[in-house]
């Protein structure tokens, strides 16, 4: 489980979270569902060892998406956001699972931090 070998895509068009296992040449999708169009852009992995997560800033969604990479596990964060194209790019900055996510406004009028 975890980062390993795995790929996780966001939903963008799609309505869950993709996880592509590569050392077994197989797909599968978490069981959380999300609606919308150009929901994710951009995601950021924060990890460190059991306590792996990715980011994912809304572009079109209304909240962040957080996926557990360990637990093999997504939810939205309870902040919510309005408007459409709002963040395309970010970065973690900082140690490991502390790290903190910073992401670019796109279209939104300020940046948006998660830590």
């Amino acid at each position: 489980s975890g980062i390993s070998n795995n790929v996780w895509c966001a939903p963008y068009s799609a309505d869950k979270v993709l996880k592509i296992d590569t050392s077994a040449d197989s797909s599968t999708q978490l069981a959380e569902t999300y609606s919308g169009s150009n929901l994710y852009a951009s995601c950021v992995l924060v990890a460190e060892n059991t306590n792996s997560k990715m980011w994912c800033a809304p572009y079109s969604a209304d909240k962040v998406l957080k996926i557990d990479t360990y637990a093999g596990s997504s939810n939205q964060l309870t902040e919510t956001y309005s408007g459409t194209d709002q963040y395309k790019s970010c970065v973690a900055v900082g140690p490991d699972a502390s790290a903190t996510v910073w992401c670019a406004p796109y279209s939104a009028d300020k940046v948006l931090k998660i830590d």
